[in-house]
């Protein structure tokens, strides 16, 4: 029977095991001390630093756009051809949106919104400038009093190019917009500060803001053309009254015309024939008027809030205990890490 000395047996890897784990034994201060301290540090941590507060606003974004397919197959059938009175726009589905919610201009539009603060009314970039220090910074040099008023907006290049300076740190630091799931037209925003009421009152703003130019957007060229058909609409009515008022102001002036005559039915005729005309005319477009307004409806998108932040946010803090435990546990990681490279260590300089 040849020796093998190279092969490591079961019972050698239980003898390792046990001389291991009695050596942790013999070392449960340095491990405990290295525990209690991870938890120390990280509750330390959590409650050093100032809080962050979140606000939050989600809601789901619809465009009504499957009836408008129907109606256009409908209206081909009759004849009509609705053009561009149904054509719906793919500009602002829910991922543009989401980018929209990203752009300087829909973030500097809402720096330059006035809130309500415990203070009083405030201009969020005042609040902004405030809450970052940047009033303390700028005391004695050319930004002092820079006025962010909306009235001066666009005829200060210092104050355009702090207002861009100010979009692009909110869009890094502050302002998160995702989608839960890529499947759900779900929209969360998420505006982050240490002041929760700049957080609450630029959330609100930015969501007020960008909804109202995406409806606006949105609902803009099937206004325009609902507008144009009214018009179309309002002539055409006038054009055919007219007609029909000659035609009545023609008969009552000779009621009792000889048949034999044939010349005097001349104009009464050319009347008929104008009303004839215009009544095929007004049907039209007022069939189109009706279909321009049921586009214009199935066009407007419609926004359902479905969170919105409510004093008081939650903060990104970990309560006590949370942050004990979970400052233990990484303790006990590395307490057992730094043992077993210690023991593998001695292990190695005895062989």
């Amino acid at each position: 029977m040849s020796n093998r000395p190279d092969q490591f047996t079961f019972k050698e890897l239980i003898a390792s095991l046990s001389s291991f784990a009695q050596y942790l034994l013999g070392q449960w201060r340095a491990f405990l001390t290295i525990m209690l301290l991870s938890g120390a540090l990280l509750i330390a941590f959590n409650y050093i630093g100032d809080k962050t507060y979140k606000a939050q606003t989600s809601f789901v974004l619809q465009n009504s756009d499957s009836g408008l397919n129907e109606i256009s197959s409908l209206a081909s059938i009759a004849g009509v051809n609705l053009g561009g009175i149904t054509d719906g726009s793919d500009l602002f589905q829910i991922d543009n949106v989401q980018e929209l919610y990203r752009s300087n201009r829909m973030i500097v539009q809402t720096l330059l919104s006035k809130a309500e603060f415990p203070e009083g009314e405030q201009l969020l970039v005042e609040r902004y400038i405030a809450n970052k220090g940047y009033d303390k910074r700028w005391a004695g040099s050319a930004l002092e009093g820079v006025n962010f008023s909306i009235a001066n907006f666009g005829e200060s290049r210092l104050q355009d190019s702090l207002l861009l300076e100010f979009s692009e740190d909110i869009r890094k630091d502050m302002l998160v917009v995702s989608k839960p799931n890529r499947k759900l037209s779900i929209l969360n925003v998420l505006v982050s500060d240490e002041d929760p009421y700049l957080a609450k009152a630029f959330n609100e703003e930015l969501v007020k803001n960008v909804n109202s130019f995406y409806k606006k957007t949105r609902t803009q060229k099937s206004g325009e053309n609902l507008t144009i058909l009214q018009r179309q609409s309002d002539s055409v009515k006038m054009v055919l009254d007219g007609a029909i008022q000659k035609l009545a102001e023609l008969q009552e002036a000779s009621p009792n015309r000889n048949p034999l005559y044939k010349t005097v039915l001349v104009d009464e005729q050319k009347l008929m024939i104008d009303i004839a005309a215009s009544t095929a005319i007004y049907e039209t477009v007022v069939t189109n008027l009706e279909l321009a307004k049921i586009s214009h409806r199935n066009n407007t998108p419609l926004i359902q809030i479905i969170d919105y932040p409510v004093l008081p946010l939650p903060d990104d803090r970990w309560k006590f205990s949370k942050a004990l435990i979970i400052g233990i546990l990484i303790g006990a990681v590395l307490a057992l890490l730094w043992l077993s490279l210690q023991r593998f260590y001695q292990l190695a300089m005895a062989s």
